[in-house]
């Protein structure tokens, strides 16, 4: 009789310990937002304006960046990691061309990115609110402390309806002589989707009473279209 109850106490053990591990399910820690898989490709619409004190000039331009997540290697820590094929379209072609090759890798407690041979960690996981960390920690530039200022946040970008969209400021300061501010959006399943670069010096024009802009750069990146 005492071993029959054992047995079936075992039995019952073993029954809901199995269904526990069936339902498991794995916390969301952020990793969509990478949108790192092979074939999915973004295209961003770019504006960008170049002020040129020497020339008293503003470059402005349009164009397309294309971004493809083309092949995954093994990297030199021989950890997986992804190829990103970039082109670039001017608003008068219809021919994408070849500008660079980046490259991406995930791990379970970063996305890091490679642009122009420099290593930047994009975001940290798992994804929190506020939560900072030193972007340039894989390279040799100065240290820049990322913070996550929103998550999560439904927001149209470029005319698309995303509901969830993380803001990462990588830097601003603004003082009436300069406007830095570097800014980045993801969206879940598709990665990059808005990036803002500023970086400006002011003149003060006495005719005038006013702080105006004289070199440097404003460059906006805009999802225009994705998919994959």
């Amino acid at each position: 009789m005492r071993k029959s109850i054992w047995l079936i106490l075992t039995l019952v053990v073993v029954f809901f310990s199995c269904s526990k591990d069936n339902d498991y399910v794995a916390p969301d820690i952020g990793h969509d937002y990478a949108g790192l898989e092979a074939g999915k490709y973004v295209v961003y619409d770019v504006d960008s304006f170049f002020y040129d004190d020497f020339n008293s000039t503003i470059d402005t331009s349009y164009f397309q960046i294309k971004e493809v997540v083309d092949s995954e290697y093994e990297d030199l820590e021989g950890e997986e990691a992804f190829k990103i094929i970039r082109y670039r379209k001017e608003i008068d072609s219809t021919s994408w061309v070849l500008i660079d090759v980046w490259y991406s890798k995930l791990t379970q407690t970063n996305f890091q990115k490679t642009e122009e041979n420099n290593k930047f960690v994009k975001l940290i996981f798992p994804v929190r609110n506020n939560s900072t960390w030193n972007g340039n920690s894989m390279n040799n530039l100065d240290e820049m402390e990322y913070a996550y200022t929103s998550i999560d946040h439904s927001e149209t970008v470029g005319g698309v309806s995303l509901n969830n969209v993380l803001t990462v400021l990588q830097y601003e300061f603004s003082p009436l002589t300069e406007e830095n501010l570097f800014e980045e959006k993801y969206a879940k399943g598709i990665g990059l989707v808005y990036k803002k670069s500023i970086e400006i010096y002011n003149v003060y024009n006495t005719s005038t009473g006013l702080w105006e802009r004289n070199s440097g750069f404003d460059i906006t990146m805009t999802l225009s279209s994705y998919g994959g």
